[in-house]
């Protein structure tokens, strides 16, 4: 086995850890920046909103593995209640996630980077996300501020998510390199073994016992291809 050129990480669950997700209370902290509410729209009322929007999202993105951008639907939702708040989208989406999930690194993550870097293998994230890259990058270099991550892709702003081979070859295009010089880590046996593998990059399967609140009965699949399994 080669020494990879790079490794690329899933973000949650693999970097970063959000156990649970409160709309309602993102929701609450969004509000707080509103300066016009003409109807008195409340958290919970957004959150039912949001929700069925979601559903419908959800259910088409996925039958499709392609993706949506999170703060385009909330914007929509907002904007047909006559809200109006003292900060931009870009603003009011760190706003509502870091109320809704705060995260946490995954255990041994910080390690991990750092012992890569000495070894002068290249980093990089890719992941299925709903949150812009300025969010997530923003969230990454806050819990893991010497991560050294080239660059990050978030599926919602390229239209397209894994499994698909196109998003790890996006990937492999910034990177510069080939898909064998390149290994993917992330927790999820679709999207990211399975995924991974088919676009001939060698997968990293982190099979750790937290639980996964948003991992979807699809994902759930055998692992039957040649990878790497790691428990911490």
């Amino acid at each position: 086995m080669r020494k990879p050129e790079m490794i690329l990480f899933d973000y949650g669950n693999t970097l970063v850890y959000e156990p649970a997700f409160d709309c309602a209370a993102g929701f609450r902290a969004v509000l707080s920046l509103c300066t016009a509410n003409p109807r008195a729209v409340t958290a919970e009322a957004l959150d039912g909103l949001y929700r069925e929007a979601l559903d419908r999202l959800l259910e088409a993105s996925r039958r499709a593995d392609c993706d949506f951008m999170d703060m385009a639907a909330k914007r929509r939702i907002y904007e047909s209640l006559g809200l109006r708040f003292s900060a931009d989208l870009t603003v009011l989406e760190q706003v509502f996630w870091d109320a809704a999930g705060p995260g946490t690194p995954m255990p041994g993550v910080s390690e991990l980077l750092g012992e890569l870097a000495a070894k002068g293998i290249r980093r990089a994230v890719v992941s299925n996300m709903n949150f812009r890259e300025e969010s997530v990058r923003g969230r990454i270099d806050r819990l893991l501020p010497d991560n050294g991550f080239e660059f990050v892709l978030c599926s919602c702003e390229y239209a397209t998510r894994k499994p698909r081979g196109d998003f790890f070859a996006l990937a492999l295009e910034k990177a510069g390199l080939p898909a064998g010089s390149v290994w993917y880590c992330g927790d999820n046996p679709r999207c990211d073994v399975l995924g991974a593998h088919a676009a001939g990059l060698l997968p990293v399967w982190y099979d750790n016992d937290l639980v996964c609140p948003y991992r979807s009965e699809a994902d759930r699949v055998q692992i039957d291809v040649p990878c790497l399994h790691i428990r911490e």
